[in-house]
């Protein structure tokens, strides 16, 4: 009887545990179910709801470029008024491609300095460390088929679209500044008679910095806005386009101290500055 009695004990036993473990297995499930469910409710509120979109990186490049739009012509008493730009392309468009292709710039050491940067894709470059209006004809400085040629006679044997012309800081110690509007002009009508098709665009001159322009006779910041102010005559008699590139790298009529090491030539980022005016300046 006692043996009867330990196995139904035993029996009783093994149901309660058998039952137990059933309950706790049960119990568990439950748990995890739960926790399943809330992580589906929490995941599909999130995908639900607004999100948020975060702003786009723009590279240091790409804003130092955007930097460089320059803003809208501000009237400046040394340059007796504010000198209109070029036609302007929307801030958002883009430079067609190939537009620099068939572009010819004439220019001095600072159109050396853009050379040197290489920022407009396919132009040409007869830019000489210290050319004048009057030296395109004079200086042979251009290798054309293995003969060294003047910048007027080079520029005659080749076909462009377009022409941008950027001279007269060399010249702003001539004593009659009659004698730089006569041979400018004489230039300009020149390049028109050599390529009637193409677009000829003449470059505002830079300022040079504060300093230079108070430290020097000749680098002087107001008669560099007298030359701008005959060049722009020019433009508007001859029928072509100025385009006020001093704009672009200059606050004030003045050369930022940190555009340049000597004051009148720009540095790497100034240049890049430049070339964006000119890429946003088209006709």
């Amino acid at each position: 009887m006692h043996s009867v009695n330990e196995k139904v004990l035993r029996r009783k036993r093994r149901r309660r545990r058998l039952f137990l473990r059933r309950v706790a297995a049960f119990l568990c499930l439950a748990l995890l179910l739960t926790a399943v469910a809330e992580g589906t409710m929490a995941v599909m509120k999130h995908l639900s709801g607004p999100r948020a979109v975060s702003a786009p990186q723009v590279s240091a490049a790409v804003s130092s470029k955007a930097s460089a739009v320059s803003p809208k012509p501000k009237v400046s008493s040394a340059a007796g008024g504010a000198l209109p730009a070029g036609p302007a392309l929307p801030a958002a468009a883009k430079t067609p491609a190939g537009w620099f292709s068939d572009a010819l710039f004439i220019g001095d050491s600072r159109t050396e300095g853009l050379r040197n940067y290489d920022g407009l894709p396919g132009a040409t470059y007869y830019a000489v460390k210290g050319l004048m209006v009057s030296t395109v004809y004079t200086k042979r400085v251009i290798p054309v088929n293995g003969t060294d040629k003047t910048v007027m006679q080079a520029q005659a044997e080749h076909t462009f679209g377009k022409i941008y012309v950027m001279l007269g800081i060399n010249e702003l110690g001539w004593s009659s500044m009659q004698s730089f509007v006569t041979d400018y002009r004489k230039m300009v009508r020149d390049l028109k008679k050599d390529h009637p098709k193409a677009k000829v665009y003449l470059e505002s001159l830079f300022p040079v910095s504060a300093k230079k322009s108070e430290e020097n006779s000749v680098y002087k910041n107001e008669r560099i806005a007298s030359y701008n102010r005959a060049i722009q005559k020019i433009a508007k008699q001859e029928n072509i386009v100025f385009i006020d590139t001093a704009q672009a790298v200059s606050k004030d009529d003045v050369l930022p101290a940190d555009a340049s090491v000597d004051g009148v030539h720009l540095n790497t980022e100034y240049c890049a500055k430049w070339c964006d005016y000119l890429k946003m300046h088209m006709e």
